[in-house]
């Protein structure tokens, strides 16, 4: 953030996300979000991070040092969301000073008194197209939410072409009212890890393969480690398969999975959710990144996995061609014979896997970056709220 400028553009992140203990997907998206918006905006612009946390019981999201804190401590963050829902709660904002932005990371526009215009993110519409896999509060909420969401806010962001046209074809917003963010990895990922993840986690085997996110049924795991189980005897003695990351919902297949594999005695192995300290070394010292999902929003941990140097597997669905480009190998969805095939080409040879696509991997990643995610966001902004000027006066 700059200062000693004139103010030009106010700009306001609910940043909810960053409190939990445990950070979601949304949650980074979030604090990677906020911190761009203060490091690449043109001098003159402000921006705030507004959350709730009740009687300071939470800790306060950790972001840029230019960044302005709102924090309420006065309501529960889990109850004001609840009544927003249903539309039974005066606007947020009530007590905070206007802003020309407003902007809403997590699916849902907060009723607001003090935005000239607001914009709200929609990651993905696997409640629309998937609706078995999400827990049955949180799909009644997204059902009810993002459709007025659409309706109300002035611009929409989404984080992949994919989801862009889906988010046209399912409630018929404007093309240019949608602004796409690709997300790139944090620099952390390119830096050495400080751990031996093997040690520190106590792996059976030094050589694994890994996957993170949580546990639910759009990540079919199933898949995965079936084609590991496929793998031959010889590899698998040698190798674990990590799968890290929160317990999710709807897990009762997976879980079972899972449990048939190490009762078997398959190196599969659940570290739960990781530390973000440790993240970077996971993908690292990993042989093999894999990621066997039906659906996404984008697919970050592709983009963070290549950022790390580690070769990658994915489903072979166009919101993950888009998220790892050439520099990915991919099987047909819900395949294991196919997933198999593409893990032991690159664990015959890792380390010739990691040479033959440094290229394609550099030349991906350049075309994703925060600072043209801002550049976009700022113009799409200044367009809206000359806009919605033009057309009170």
């Amino acid at each position: 953030m700059k200062t000693g400028y004139n103010i030009l553009m106010n700009i306001r992140v609910e940043t909810a996300a960053l409190t939990a203990p445990n950070m979601s997907g949304v949650g980074h998206y979030t604090r990677m979000l906020t911190n761009s918006l203060a490091c690449y905006s043109p001098s003159g612009t402000e921006v705030s991070a507004f959350y709730f946390n009740f009687l300071s019981k939470h800790r306060d999201p950790i972001l840029d040092s230019s960044i302005k804190h709102e924090k309420h401590t006065l309501i529960p963050q889990r109850l004001f969301a609840k009544l927003q829902s249903y539309g039974l709660l005066l606007p947020y904002d009530l007590l905070s000073s206007p802003v020309d932005v407003a902007i809403f990371p997590n699916f849902d526009r907060w009723t607001t008194s003090k935005a000239t215009i607001t914009a709200v993110v929609i990651h993905d519409l696997g409640y629309l197209y998937f609706p078995e896999t999400i827990e049955r509060r949180n799909l009644a909420h997204l059902r009810r939410r993002v459709a007025h969401a659409t309706r109300v806010a002035d611009l929409i962001i989404t984080v992949s072409e994919s989801v862009k046209s889906e988010i046209i074809a399912e409630y018929g917003v404007p093309a240019s009212k949608i602004i796409v963010t690709p997300i790139p990895a944090d620099p952390i990922y390119s830096q050495p890890g400080a751990i031996d993840v093997a040690t520190k986690y106590n792996l059976p085997t030094k050589r694994y393969i890994f996957s993170i996110g949580n546990l639910e049924p759009r990540k079919d795991l199933p898949t995965m480690i079936a084609a590991f189980r496929a793998l031959p005897e010889k590899i698998r003695k040698q190798y674990s398969l990590v799968l890290a990351g929160g317990k999710g919902w709807k897990t009762e297949t997976t879980e079972c999975a899972i449990a048939e594999a190490q009762a078997a005695g398959e190196h599969v192995i659940r570290p739960g959710y990781i530390p973000q300290e440790d993240v970077p070394a996971f993908y690292q010292q990993a042989d093999l990144f894999c990621m066997s999902s039906i659906y996404e929003g984008f697919g970050m941990p592709i983009v963070e996995a290549l950022t790390s140097g580690t070769p990658v597997v994915a489903s072979d669905i166009p919101v993950l061609r888009e998220a790892g480009g050439n520099a990915v190998l991919y099987a047909q969805p819900k395949n294991p014979d196919d997933f198999m095939k593409k893990m032991l080409s690159i664990i015959a040879d890792p380390q010739k896997a990691r040479l033959d696509m440094k290229t394609a991997v550099q030349a991906h990643l350049n075309t994703i970056s925060w600072q043209n995610n801002t550049e976009r966001l700022i113009a799409a902004f200044k367009e809206a709220i000359a806009a919605k000027k033009h057309r009170t006066n």
